[in-house]
């Protein structure tokens, strides 16, 4: 019985021996075929867009004109009826002068021209009579143009001993008080415009590749620090046609909406995004979609049916925070879907499954 038990297992060793040399044999002939490794990836469909990417910059606000008023002569200022950072109407008296002696000195200006005027008709009137010589007739006309001129000078200065806002604006700077004596032309007031269009401006600096974007009326939102989350709109307003020599940018004016905001001061510092209208289209690429690149050309893997990848080098058209973009005008066939997770591990016609599809 030993010796059959024996003869059995032996016959069934050498049995499993052959099936499973014939079992190694398979797998080598599978391995031998090169059947290619599957790599499993994510993926995003290439759809071209036109949606407005910001340009972000910064700039400090300010009036869209500013002017220093004063007074046309001097004297002692009688009154100051503004306050620093008022608001202002157009025609508003701001201050005024002590009249006293500019009144005197109309009065003596009229008084003298009133007295030229009479000498000048007497004059005539003897001239007509053959009495008076042409010489005393062209004085007395000389005497009476003079009076008239020094009467016209008074009267002026008498209109200007006041300072009135000549547009609506907000009231920057007051350098005067009641009771001072100011001179002609000294600075009293710097008055901020509201302008036509609106209340206050931002000036930005954009360079050549970004002011091309750029068109009149793109619209822009602003924040400022001192009022966190609040958002505030403007449009474009100018376009500078040269650049600046020391900067090399193009300025750009964007005036807020609507008037003066009694909660923004001038000298403000506003992160601006402004939405440029002239976008050609392109496409939104992930930054995780990056193989290789720079800021000028990028390495990514696209695939046209889901089965198999290729590398493709784009160039770069922007970089953002997480995406970058490059233009639809680079012949890339249709429909496409870029590599997001995995791209890493590929090489060029790498069979692909595609585990899930981003928005």
């Amino acid at each position: 019985m030993t010796t059959m038990y024996r003869i059995i297992a032996t016959v069934l060793f050498g049995l499993l021996m052959t099936w499973l040399s014939g079992c190694k044999k398979n797998y080598v002939q599978e391995e031998d075929l090169g059947k290619p490794n599957v790599k499993r990836v994510r993926v995003k469909e290439l759809v071209p867009t036109q949606a407005p990417i910001a340009i972000v910059a910064s700039g400090v606000l300010a009036s869209e004109s500013e002017m220093t008023l004063s007074f046309k002569i001097g004297g002692v200022v009688e009154a100051v009826v503004v306050d620093e950072g008022q608001y202002v109407r157009q025609g508003q008296l701001l201050a005024k002068l002590d009249l006293a002696e500019i009144n005197a000195q109309v009065v003596q200006a009229r008084n003298n021209f009133d007295k030229t005027k009479r000498d000048l008709r007497r004059v005539e009137s003897l001239y007509a009579d053959t009495v008076a010589t042409l010489e005393q007739k062209q004085d007395a006309h000389t005497a009476f143009k003079v009076a008239q001129a020094a009467l016209d000078i008074a009267e002026f200065n008498l209109r200007y001993a006041k300072i009135v806002a000549p547009v609506n604006g907000k009231v920057l700077k007051r350098s005067v008080e009641p009771n001072e004596l100011v001179s002609a032309g000294q600075p009293l007031f710097i008055l901020g415009s509201s302008g036509n269009r609106g209340a206050q401006v931002i000036n930005i600096g954009l360079a050549d590749e970004d002011v091309v974007k750029v068109a009149l009326q793109d619209t822009a939102s602003l924040a400022f620090d001192a009022f966190p989350g609040k958002k505030y709109s403007a449009r474009v307003t100018e376009i500078s046609e040269a650049a600046n020599p020391a900067t090399g940018t193009f300025s750009i004016e964007l005036t807020l909406e609507g008037q003066y905001s009694s909660e923004l001061k001038n000298g403000f510092v506003a992160k601006v995004s402004l939405f440029p209208s002239g976008v050609v289209p392109y496409y939104n690429i992930p930054m995780t979609a990056l193989v290789e690149g720079d800021q000028k050309w990028a390495k990514v893997y696209l695939t046209n049916d889901k089965k198999t990848v290729y590398g493709e080098v784009l160039p770069v058209s922007g970089i953002h925070e997480d995406y970058f973009t490059v233009s639809q005008d680079l012949g890339i066939l249709q429909p496409a879907w870029v590599v997001l997770e995995g791209g890493a591990y590929l090489r060029e016609k790498d069979t692909i499954e595609i585990l899930a599809t981003a928005p």
